[in-house]
C-alpha cells in the first residue's frame, strides 16, 4: 500500500465515502442536515429552498440587485424635487412670525425626511439592492436614534 492510498483505505475502513469535492456531504457529519453541507468545518445552507429570481440575477443586473438603476433622467429628476423641497423648506423658515413654531419645526421634519428617504433610496441604490441592505440600514438608523435618545435621556434633557 503506498502512502497515497493509505487515506483512501482509512476513509473506506471508518465507511466514509471519499470525495475529492469541497463541501461533499458526508453520512454522520456533526450538525449536517438535509439541505446543508459541510465546507471547512463551517455550515452553509444550499439555496434550493430559495426562489429562482433571488439565485440568480437578472440579465444586465449587477450581484446583489434586484431592479435596474435609474436613468439619468430620473437622477436629473430626483435632484430637481430635491431642489425644489430645500426651497419650500427656506422659504418656510421665513415664515417664522406669521406661523406658529411648532407647525414650522413640523412641516420642517416632515421635509427633511422626504429628503433623506429620497436621497437614501436613489442616490445610495438601495432601492435597486437586495432587500438584506435596506434591512441593515433601518437597523444601524435605529440603532442611533435609540443611542440618540438614551444619551439624551442620560443628561436629563427630557425633564
Amino acid at each position: 500500500m503506498s502512502e497515497t492510498e493509505a487515506p483512501e483505505a482509512n476513509v473506506r475502513e471508518a465507511g466514509i465515502p471519499p470525495s475529492s469535492e469541497p463541501g461533499a456531504e458526508r453520512p454522520g457529519a456533526e450538525g449536517a442536515t438535509s439541505g446543508q453541507v459541510e465546507t471547512g468545518g463551517v455550515l452553509e445552507r444550499v439555496g434550493e429552498a430559495l426562489p429562482p429570481s433571488v439565485r440568480t440575477p437578472a440579465p444586465g443586473l449587477l450581484p446583489g440587485e434586484v431592479r435596474p438603476h435609474p436613468s439619468p433622467f430620473q437622477y436629473v429628476l430626483i435632484a430637481v424635487v430635491l431642489v425644489v423641497v430645500t426651497g419650500i423648506e427656506v422659504a418656510l423658515s421665513y415664515t417664522e412670525g406669521d406661523l406658529p413654531d411648532s407647525l414650522i419645526v413640523t412641516l420642517l421634519l416632515v421635509m427633511a425626511i422626504i429628503k433623506f428617504t429620497l436621497v437614501v433610496s436613489w442616490y445610495m441604490h438601495l432601492r435597486t439592492d437586495k432587500p438584506i441592505f435596506r434591512r441593515f440600514f433601518v437597523m444601524g438608523l435605529l440603532a442611533a436614534v435609540i443611542l440618540y435618545l438614551v444619551v439624551l435621556s442620560s443628561l436629563h434633557r427630557f425633564t
